[in-house]
């Protein structure tokens, strides 16, 4: 038998002989240490809880009685007794009810009381004033028979805290009890202890470790080494582990290093197949967008601009005919030509609209700017042109400017038609027999104008809507006017690329106001 193991099994024979031995010695003595102990503390306790029901009884029945003043004379009265150090009930926040001592009544009684309720602890030891005291906790309630007289809201339900001094001989043998057992079981613990570490150090403590680290390599934990402890058979086991545990881990590290490589190839292989093959489609529907609206804008202009020149001849005849250049017309008659024209306008404005919009796509929207006068050359030949609509609609148009020029550096054309749109817009959707008002006023660097009119007006969420293209209100007066909802965005692309602003004010069911700046 190898000289290790030889070693170990007298080691075991010896712990297991000394602890049996302490064991045995120790016994007889600490049953009867505990006996007297637990005796003496019983002996106690009963006394103490019998006198915790007799008052609790004697409450109850004062309090049946309708004598409640008598709790207080009851506590004052047990107080005096040998060995009471206080008697006193209290509520569940440790308030003080009534107390032995009158002064220390709606006082808070000490947290480690209140620990002990908490606790559900019927009793338990402490120490004041070098003596060795007894707590006793004895829930008490006056009895439901008792509501008659005082009512519920009176009811006494709380804490009864007795506090009782052990005296010098009880506190010895506390003490002397407390002191054998802690020695008893010190010295059982020691040679436990011994044995333990002795059999930990030699067999178990080697062993256990080599465990532990197996099961470390086996969850993949290669970073482990166990130190070498002896030169005996343990201790070569441990150093082929830890030599074995290295080539391990040496082995891993090149095999997941290969692995990660490889995986990374892929992954960026299949990334790069992936991109090209969107960029490739891309670039296919862009193609393919490009070239379809690109036919669409040629299209529309086209059709625009074939349009125009008939559109003119009907305005000019149907001018002719409501003036009765060509003869008297009937009622039914002009009612007709006026029907006829209104469409002409609202065809020319549609196709004004899809014109300036297939410019703005293909990027031919671009101002040439001159020095011009606001009102001379911009807001009054445009509000002439509207006259005769807002007179058909029972409307009136009015112009607040500065009477001196107004210079300003823009494309005359491109002006008039933001003015005429934001004119024609107010004309078209004002009230009857109210007024469109155009405002004009230079603000700093800025020129500020402004067309106002009566009507339903526009909801504070649709204010910045209006200016998206193709965008029509939904209510009742758009509805029943013929529209493109294009003006306002060509409004808003022209006056940007003056380098200003437009806006939209409104008060829902009341008033509109359209607002554009153009830096001077």
């Amino acid at each position: 038998m190898p000289s290790f193991f030889k070693k170990s099994l007298e080691l075991k024979l010896i712990a297991a002989l000394v602890l049996i031995l302490a064991l045995f010695m120790t016994l007889s003595s600490v049953m009867e240490t505990w006996l007297d102990a637990k005796g003496t503390y019983q002996i106690v306790f009963q006394q103490l809880d019998t006198l915790a029901n007799t008052i609790q009884k004697s409450l109850i029945k004062d309090m049946r009685t309708g004598q409640s003043s008598g709790v207080q004379q009851i506590l004052e009265m047990v107080g005096t007794e040998k060995g009471i150090l206080g008697v006193r009930i209290f509520d569940e926040k440790g308030t003080i009810l009534k107390s032995f001592d009158r002064s220390e009544i709606g006082k808070v009684v000490a947290p480690a009381v209140l620990k002990h309720v908490k606790d559900s602890d019927r009793d338990f030891l402490d120490e004041k004033g070098g003596q060795r005291i007894m707590h006793i906790l004895h829930p008490i309630a006056n009895s439901p028979a008792c509501f008659g007289c005082h009512g519920r809201e009176r009811e006494i339900n709380g804490i009864l805290s007795i506090e009782f001094s052990l005296g010098p001989t009880q506190a010895y043998i506390f003490d002397h009890n407390k002191k054998t057992l802690i020695l008893q079981f010190l010295t059982i613990f020691l040679v436990g202890l011994l044995v333990y570490v002795l059999m930990k150090r030699y067999i178990s403590g080697p062993i256990m470790k080599m465990k532990a680290a197996m099961g470390e390599a086996e969850n993949g934990n290669l970073d482990i080494s166990i130190p070498v402890g002896s030169e005996d058979e343990i201790g070569s086991l441990q150093q082929s582990f830890n030599s074995m545990i290295h080539r391990i881990k040496k082995l891993n590290l090149e095999n997941l290093a290969q692995h990660e490589d490889i995986i990374r190839k892929e992954q960026e292989l299949k990334l790069q197949e992936a991109l090209s093959e969107q960029n490739r489609a891309l670039e296919a529907a862009n193609r393919e967008i490009l070239e379809k609206n690109r036919y669409y804008l040629e299209m529309l202009s086209f059709i625009s601009h074939e349009l125009k020149n008939p559109l003119v001849v009907l305005k000019g005849y149907s001018s002719l005919l409501l003036k009765e250049d060509l003869g008297e017309l009937k009622k039914s008659q002009r009612e007709a030509v006026l029907s006829m024209e209104k469409n002409v306008d609202s065809i020319s404005e549609m196709i004004a609209n899809y014109l300036g919009l297939s410019r703005i796509e293909r990027g031919e929207l671009a101002p040439e700017k001159t020095e011009s006068d606001l009102v001379a050359d911009i807001i009054v030949p445009v509000v002439s042109d509207f006259e005769e609509a807002a007179d058909r609609a029972m409307m009136t148009l009015s112009v607040n400017a500065p009477t001196s020029p107004v210079g300003i550096y823009a494309d005359k054309a491109l002006m008039r038609a933001v003015l005429g749109n934001l004119i024609s817009n107010a004309v078209k959707y004002g009230r009857p027999e109210s007024e469109v008002l155009v405002e004009a006023e230079k603000s700093g660097d800025s020129i500020i104008v402004s067309v106002f009119n009566k009507g339903e007006g526009i909801h504070k969420e649709d204010l910045e809507r209006v200016f998206e293209r193709f965008t029509r209100l939904d209510n009742e007066t758009t509805h029943s006017r013929k529209g493109t909802g294009l003006g306002l965005c060509i409004v808003k692309e022209i006056v940007e690329l003056h380098g200003g602003r437009v806006w939209a004010e409104s008060e829902k069911g009341s008033w509109t106001r359209f607002v554009f700046t153009i830096p001077v």
